[in-house]
């Protein structure tokens, strides 16, 4: 049983074999041409009329055959008309005494066999098998006439009709075996051929079934990490926030120094440098870890890190272990991105004060022993440091910034950090200015608050010391006017 697969393809075949017997009628016509031109060569001795004839006949099957193979419902009958009218061509030739083409008989049946269809090829020898005896019957009446031959029983027409009858008869038979072998092989070779295309085509519909499903799958996946992923980045821009609201300057910092080591990162990279460490997706987790590097400033007191004007040594020495504390805190971080972010995360908060000359903090590390990632956080803090307001001084212009990087090359910063970080200052200049405009609305309202929070912290300072004085001249009063008091 043949699938619609098979059958559809046994179909077109049948189709274009057809066309192929149309087109083969259709240059027939040239045979009794050359009939016509190797007579008037004195070649042959073919009669025009006969010519003629043949070639009239090859027009008007041509024409026939190629009406009905436009009809699809007329495929069928189209096949045998086909193969017939071909026979009945060669038919026309083989009555001529003059033309031998006996090579030619086999012609239809082997014609047949490019249908692969056993049953279409076994009528065809059989039909054509007739149609050779008949004309070798034809030729029995005057074949003898060409030669001068004593007349005798044994060279009549008849006697040469039956002797090449049988001969026929035997090449016939020849015919069919090879041909009916033929059909059937290629035909069940092209099954096989066909069942295996279907197994395979259904195995590849099943794989494709299953690949959409995967894909889907996948896909489902890849939306919940996504998911995820901007769950995680929310929550550690919330810290960041929280951080900002512990520190007037931290919050913006957080979101400008995430900006910079960006850019910083990107520009290193199309420079030569570092090309195998800065891929995009390292990129985005450093950026993303530049909000929780000043992390540890959560530890350090309000009046210390809020203080308008250069800390004491006591106080510079509290808010220098703001990178232990961030490390510390950073080790609490769940796993995320199989534990890189947080590798990265560590790393620039615990040696983002770092220098590269080894007179940074908190472990005095030199050059390529500070991460790459801290390197690159470093220059976007002090940069931000610079060029960014803070409650004791004003921004810094950008030009006077590169100033300052060229004279740390190789002191605070790599040198090709420093040369990444002078090459962007077009772009600096721009993100900088995007920063204070969108951060203008609310600049002066935020810096007017902290101003009074300070004054308030200043305010209950001086009453507590005022208080702690009161308290302790009353005890000194008290210790002198009371007699019992020296005795304890």
């Amino acid at each position: 049983m043949l699938s619609v697969t098979q059958s559809r393809l046994f179909d077109e075949n049948v189709g274009k074999v057809n066309s192929m017997i149309c087109k083969i009628m259709a240059f027939s016509v040239l045979v009794p041409l050359s009939f016509i031109i190797f007579t008037l060569a004195g070649l042959w001795n073919v009669p025009h009329s006969y010519s003629i004839l043949l070639a009239v006949y090859s027009l008007f099957v041509t024409i026939i055959l190629f009406l009905l193979n436009r009809t699809s419902s007329l495929q069928s009958f189209t096949t045998y008309a086909g193969l017939i009218c071909s026979m009945l061509f060669v038919a026309l030739l083989g009555v001529k005494s003059v033309i031998v083409i006996t090579i030619s008989y086999a012609f239809i049946p082997v014609l047949s066999c490019f249908y692969y269809n056993v049953k279409l090829t076994r009528i065809m020898n059989l039909i054509n098998f007739l149609s050779v005896i008949a004309v070798t019957w034809f030729r029995s009446q005057t074949i003898l006439e060409i030669y001068v031959w004593v007349d005798s029983v044994e060279n009549s027409p008849l006697r040469w009709f039956i002797t090449n009858s049988i001969g026929i008869t035997v090449e016939s038979f020849f015919v069919y075996m090879i041909t009916v072998a033929l059909a059937k092989r290629t035909g069940k070779t092209l099954q096989n051929l066909l069942l295996s295309s279907d197994e395979r085509n259904s195995a590849i519909d099943e794989l494709r079934k299953r690949n959409k499903y995967i894909v889907k799958i996948n896909s489902e996946i890849e939306d919940a990490n996504k998911h995820l992923k901007m769950t995680q980045y929310e929550i550690i821009r919330f810290v960041s926030q929280v951080l900002g609201s512990h520190d007037l300057f931290t919050g913006r910092h957080l979101m400008h120094t995430k900006k910079y080591v960006e850019i910083i990162a990107r520009e290193l990279r199309d420079n030569g440098y570092y090309k195998d460490e800065l891929t995009d997706e390292k990129i985005v987790l450093y950026s993303t870890a530049a909000l929780l590097h000043d992390i540890g400033k959560v530890h350090i007191p309000e009046g210390v890190l809020n203080k308008i004007g250069k800390f004491t040594p006591e106080e510079y020495e509290i808010m220098k272990i703001h990178p232990i504390e961030g490390k510390k805190l950073l080790e609490y971080l769940p796993i995320i991105n199989d534990g890189v972010f947080n590798e990265i995360a560590v790393q620039m908060a615990f040696c983002h004060h770092e220098k590269w000359d080894g007179s940074g903090y908190p472990s005095g590390l030199k050059g390529k022993e500070i991460p790459l990632c801290a390197r690159i956080m470093a220059a976007a803090d002090v940069l931000d440091a610079l060029i960014s307001q803070r409650l004791y001084k004003e921004p810094m212009p950008v030009e006077e910034a590169m100033e300052v990087f060229e004279r740390s090359k190789g002191l605070h910063f790599e040198p090709c950090i420093v040369e990444a970080v002078v090459k962007l200052k077009n772009l600096i200049k721009i993100i900088d200015e995007d920063f204070k405009t969108s951060e203008a609305s609310t600049n002066n309202e935020e810096l007017e608050w902290w101003m009074r929070y300070h004054s308030n912290v200043e305010a209950k300072s001086l009453k507590v010391e005022l208080h702690t004085d009161f308290i302790q001249a009353s005890a000194v009063e008290a210790n002198g006017l009371n007699p019992d008091f020296n005795k304890n």
